[in-house]
């Protein structure tokens, strides 16, 4: 039975690496823009759109005709979930959304919406409800790999680390050590144990490679991430480029490597590895800033107009751009130190991940301002945290006081 759990897992592992947010969005809110030809091309449609227009089409026709019926909504939910994630392009995660409307509000719709529901909600930041999604869901399906994974996932992310141990182990209980590694190994990542999460990973790697191939680039992601917590640069560059060799259009690896190439001052490796990605908001991101340090000025301001033009957009919806890239876009970009250590810190309230985290403490050196970043520096050592770039601007802050 555990090895069906082990296959089970290994497979879901696919669509595990959060990409993007449904609060990031590629489109622009400046005026409509008339093209000057039939033949100009305003947008390039995702393979993944091309490969599945006609079941797509199908489907919606099929929910036109009754909203109501569950699996037909979440057929239609789980296709523009998966263009999402892959595109990069939030937009599809409110197509998703507008599927599942007769159930959005609903306290205990059935297990399919309510599953799509919370990765939905997850994509959005809202962890706790997403939380109490996936706990209903869990009343009715308590031996869920997948809601079990996820649950684990976003207490780490909210940095709730008892939490997220209390999860795995549940689900060790009934799939195993070896699924349960799947949640356990970014959560020693973040709490000071990345030797042993990396033990892990090499321990897995066999498994990987025999019962599910294609979740590879989540395991050299993760050891790309244990390796660069303990200072091994050039072994993490092994591992994002087998990755990135792997699938070169995974968006999270991209957005990693990039983040790598630029704290090793490689900024001009950037640009060639992002400029055909710009879709995703994190994406773009990085690109205006690699364009900015080597010096292509009307490229770093173009990238960094369309990035605003979409933060904008996404209030125009309602709903509140991710915090992690509009207050780095306010450090490196807007050169706006004060405005990013305000929008870091509310960010950091609701998610601490590495990046997070590191936000807050260059905005805090940037704007003067070491003890605006006190409560994240504890966090830290009460955590054990031992990534060498947080422990360098940790110094950094200690040194200002």
């Amino acid at each position: 039975m555990k090895r069906q759990y082990i296959s089970f897992a290994f497979r879901l592992l696919s669509c595990f690496v959060i990409a993007g947010s449904i609060g990031e969005s590629p489109a622009s809110a400046a005026d409509a823009y008339l093209p000057a030809s039939d033949d100009e091309v305003l947008e390039t449609l995702p393979s993944t759109l091309l490969s599945s227009r006609s079941e797509l089409s199908s489907l919606r026709r099929k929910l036109a005709d009754n909203p109501r019926d569950v699996n037909t909504a979440a057929s239609v939910a789980s296709l523009y979930m998966q263009m999402g994630s892959q595109e990069g392009d939030p937009r599809y995660f409110g197509y998703a959304q507008a599927a599942l409307e007769p159930w959005w509000e609903v306290n205990n719709p059935p297990a399919a919406i309510l599953r799509l529901r919370a990765k939905l909600k997850e994509k959005d930041h809202q962890y706790d409800r997403a939380l109490d999604d996936l706990k209903t869901f869990l009343e009715h399906e308590p031996q869920d790999i997948q809601a079990w994974i996820e649950v684990s996932n976003i207490y780490r992310v909210q940095g709730k680390y008892d939490k997220s141990q209390q999860a795995c182990d549940r689900l060790g209980e009934f799939a195993g050590d070896v699924v349960a590694n799947v949640g356990l190994v970014p959560l020693l990542i973040s709490t000071g144990q990345a030797e042993k999460a990396d033990k892990l990973l090499a321990d897995m790697l066999p498994i990987i490679k025999r019962e599910s191939p294609e979740t590879l680039e989540w395991v050299l992601t993760e050891q790309a991430e244990a390796a660069r917590a303990l200072g091994r640069d050039e072994q993490a560059e092994r591992h994002y480029k087998e990755g990135l060799a792997n699938n070169p259009a995974n968006l999270y690896l991209l957005r990693a490597c990039a983040d790598f190439l630029l704290d090793q001052n490689r900024t001009a490796e950037v640009l060639p590895l992002l400029e055909e990605h710009t879709t995703d908001n994190g994406v773009l991101l990085l690109a205006a800033i690699a364009a900015r340090r080597t010096g292509k000025k009307k490229v770093s301001r173009d990238f960094q107009t369309q990035l605003e033009n979409r933060f904008e957009e996404i209030r125009l919806r309602g709903s509140e751009p991710h915090g992690r890239f509009e207050s780095r876009c306010a450090l490196e970009l807007q050169d706006d130190a004060q405005k990013a250590l305000t929008l870091a810190l509310d960010n950091w309230e609701k998610q601490k991940e590495m990046n997070d985290t590191r936000n807050v403490l260059a905005a805090a050196i940037a704007a003067n301002d070491p003890q605006a970043a006190q409560p994240v520096v504890r966090f830290l050592k009460q955590n054990g945290n031992q990534d060498v770039d947080l422990q360098e601007l940790v110094e950094q802050l200690e040194e200002m006081e």
